[in-house]
């Protein structure tokens, strides 16, 4: 007789910890925020209309003015910023939704609304360093001659827009968190153990009338 003993092999799980997990989705989409900011910088400098203002020259004394002081170029300068940050920000939320649903979604999400803000004002810094004159008027009017017409620099009138690319961000990402995320397992209940019942007895199976002898009396006799 042989009895066969059949090894257990154990199995090494190196999980790492929920906070090691966190940190590193959120240092990716920092990174991940600070390319799209230099992107949105330099598609805004490409994009955005300019504005353009007229030298005047009078006694030796040079001075700028508006070429059209009822302009929306800086609405639409505005406009621009805002349309490439929305993009920027639903393209983070997606890469975050998809990498980063499971794990670490709290980093990602603290990520989304930290150095999305933090890109955005970086996006802005860099697209008006990148226009006419890196941002400033006197080096953008400097070598230009009485009457002529100029870009001026290219800035970021209303900074309300800024917090649109985080907003955006972490909205889109708690949206697709709730209808496409994963859901929590339910808890596993204990339940009661019904008792144990006997063997099923034939009712209608006739037994010794009343007054004579059953089968225990029978077997005394015996």
């Amino acid at each position: 007789m042989s009895i066969e003993i059949s090894a257990q092999q154990t199995e090494f799980r190196s999980e790492k910890p929920w906070w090691f997990i966190e940190g590193l989705s959120a240092l990716l989409l920092g990174v991940l925020s600070m390319v799209a900011g230099l992107v949105v910088a330099v598609v805004w400098c490409a994009v955005a209309p300019m504005v353009q203002g007229v030298v005047s020259i009078s006694d030796g004394q040079k001075s700028a003015y508006y070429e059209d002081p009822e302009t929306k170029g800086f609405v639409g300068q505005d406009g621009t910023f805002g349309i490439c940050a929305a993009v920027a920000a639903v393209i983070l939320a997606v890469i975050a939704f998809t990498w980063f649903r499971k794990r670490g979604p709290v980093g990602a999400a603290l990520a989304l609304g930290g150095a999305g803000l933090g890109a955005a004002y970086f996006a802005s810094w860099f697209g008006t360093w990148l226009g006419p004159g890196h941002g400033s008027i006197v080096a953008t009017a400097q070598n230009v001659g009485n009457n002529q017409l100029f870009n001026l620099p290219l800035q970021l009138s209303a900074t309300g827009v800024i917090w649109l690319w985080p907003a955006i961000a972490v909205g889109l990402f708690f949206l697709l968190m709730l209808v496409f995320g994963p859901n929590d397992p339910d808890p596993e209940q204990d339940y009661p153990e019904f008792p144990q019942w006997a063997d099923p007895v034939d009712l209608t199976a006739p037994g010794p009338l009343p007054g004579q002898p059953g089968q225990g009396s029978e077997d005394a006799r015996s």
